[in-house]
């Protein structure tokens, strides 16, 4: 037994996208948001912190050194430190330690730019409190008198882990959000899938891209059906076409052995033997001739008579006419030809040898005496006609005259000989031949029983 595929379910998938989708856009969004309102905070908080100390240090001109410590002593200001630094860098006044155990902050990058003119920020981390000082340094006065305010905030890193806890909580929240919205979503498209009528797929309510795919399989199905049908056909007329075969032989076959009963009991007399030997010869080439043409249309069936050539059909008709003089003088039958040459064809030679001569011995058999063979252009074909003047074919049975065993008259099909499947041989072999077949009313009175070929390029 073959293994079956290890398939991946459509409905799996389109979840494990979506749902992976969702966290994708929550942890960006989130990102986002984190970091632009970091750089928002820290971007205000700058400003905020330069301009406290540009005010500052105006309220400051004009003063002495005593007096802006005493005034720096009045200010009262959350959170900040002020320090008050003079121009060779020592600490004149600080609010968060003893200027006189400070170390000289001349080189410090702030104090050094504000010196210079220069408005700076300065971030300086502390690895060990896991802070940020923000630094703001403004010159006072000419004398290169510096005020510094500075601010402890809290650094990103510590900031982030702050947020460990929120976060996590909106992740799991976002995730089962994620997963309900990805299930409803692939609900929702797999939904017309599954939905999908086999039997009549293109009146299922589908997607527009599934379209051609329904299209297909509508088609395919309909091939199939007609392929069942036609093989249910041909099983059943296999099935006929047996039974007819059978039936056809226990005729001469009851015959045969009746009469070589007969001879071989002595019950026959001498001139009764030979009546019965020639009975018995009639029988068995009626049985020979039924083998032949079964086996014609076993090859015909199976398509067994090789590559096209190309064939003059009236040369055909001619030979056939001259083959069958016996039969027809036999019949006291009248032949009429109008079968003028280049009358090309593609088939095989044996075909048509057997498509004339099955049109003609029926003519000369079921027709009236006379017979009329016809072989002319019908625009891009060559039509065959034989026509006779006998009794014709009723309307209701002319599409039936070509299959195999069928007589009109089964009594006096046997007495004319015949296998009943002359016919049926000139449709097959026709159809191999890449035409058709079909019967009408004679203008001699009679049938005219028509093939028309593809003529063969010039």
């Amino acid at each position: 037994m073959a293994q079956t595929k290890n398939r991946k379910k459509l409905s799996s998938r389109l979840f494990a996208a979506f749902f992976l989708l969702s966290l994708v856009v929550f942890l960006a969004a989130t990102t986002t948001v984190v970091a632009m309102s970091w750089m928002v905070y820290e971007g205000n908080a700058e400003e905020r912190l330069v301009h406290q100390t540009e005010t500052t240090a105006a309220d400051l001109r004009g003063m002495d050194t005593e007096e802006m410590k005493a005034e720096l002593a009045r200010t009262a200001l959350a959170d900040t430190r002020i320090t008050l630094v003079a121009p060779d860098g020592t600490i004149l006044y600080d609010t968060d330690a003893d200027p006189s155990t400070m170390a000289n902050h001349a080189d410090r990058e702030e104090i050094f730019s504000a010196r210079h003119g220069d408005e700076i920020v300065v971030h300086r981390r502390s690895a060990t409190t896991g802070t940020d000082t923000v630094y703001a340094a403004v010159a006072v006065n000419d004398e290169d008198v510096v005020l510094r305010l500075a601010e402890t905030r809290t650094s990103l890193p510590y900031y982030l882990r702050s947020l460990f806890v929120p976060l996590a909580l909106a992740a799991l929240l976002a995730a089962a959000l994620s997963a309900a919205l990805a299930r409803t979503i692939t609900r929702m498209v797999v939904t017309p899938l599954l939905s999908v009528d086999l039997d009549e797929p293109l009146e299922s309510e589908a997607y527009e891209e599934v379209e051609p795919l329904l299209s297909r399989i509508a088609t395919q199905r309909s091939e199939l059906i007609g392929q069942n049908e036609q093989l249910e056909k041909s099983m059943n007329m296999r099935k006929e076409f047996t039974g007819n075969v059978s039936h056809e032989m226990k005729s001469p076959l009851q015959v045969i052995g009746g009469y070589a009963e007969l001879i071989e009991s002595g019950v026959a007399g001498p001139e009764d033997t030979k009546r019965f030997a020639s009975l018995i010869r009639s029988e068995s080439h009626a049985m020979r001739e039924l083998i032949d043409d079964v086996l014609l249309l076993s090859k015909l069936d199976e398509n067994a008579f090789g590559e096209p050539l190309p064939i003059d059909l009236s040369e055909v008709c001619l030979r056939a006419v001259a083959r069958l003089e016996n039969t027809t003088q036999a019949h006291g039958t009248e032949i009429r030809t109008d079968c003028p040459s280049g009358m090309l064809i593609f088939g095989s030679q044996a075909l048509a040898d057997q498509v004339v001569c099955n049109l003609l011995e029926n003519a000369i058999r079921y027709g009236g005496g006379l017979v009329e063979v016809k072989v002319a252009r019908c625009g891009e074909n060559i039509e065959l006609s034989v026509a006779d003047n006998g009794p014709g074919i009723p309307d209701d049975q002319k599409e039936r005259v070509f299959e195999r065993f069928y007589r009109m008259d089964p009594s006096r099909s046997r007495e004319t000989g015949g296998t009943g499947l002359g016919l049926a041989i000139v449709k097959h072999a026709t159809q191999t031949m890449g035409g058709t077949s079909y019967t009408e009313d004679s203008e001699l009175g009679g049938a005219r029983l028509c093939v028309r070929v593809p003529a063969a390029s010039a």
